[in-house]
């Protein structure tokens, strides 16, 4: 079973992981980040400022309207990215 598939809610942190590494220039092994990172549910070291935003991210992700969120931007499920306040408006928070 593929680490995606078995750890599947650790994917969007490992993601952004990953891209943050590669942004900072620290990493050369991308693919053993990612894997490392699911496993271990390791997230970025960045921080969501808002709790609205932080809220707003959460209640996409249960919905997989999104999976990951870095930099101002959101990633669907296809891998298209997003800006998050565009994301926010197109998809506003139900309960």
């Amino acid at each position: 079973m593929s680490s995606i598939q078995k750890y599947w809610n650790n994917v969007g942190g490992a993601i952004a992981r990953v891209k943050e590494a590669l942004q900072q220039d620290w990493c050369c092994n991308p693919t053993g980040l990612f894997i490392n990172s699911c496993k271990k549910g390791v997230k970025p070291e960045k921080k969501v400022v808002s709790d609205d935003v932080n809220s707003w991210f959460d209640w996409a992700r249960s919905r997989r309207i999104v999976l990951v969120m870095t930099d101002g931007y959101v990633y669907t499920l296809e891998g298209e990215a997003v800006k998050l306040e565009e994301m926010m408006r197109q998809y506003p928070m139900r309960e």
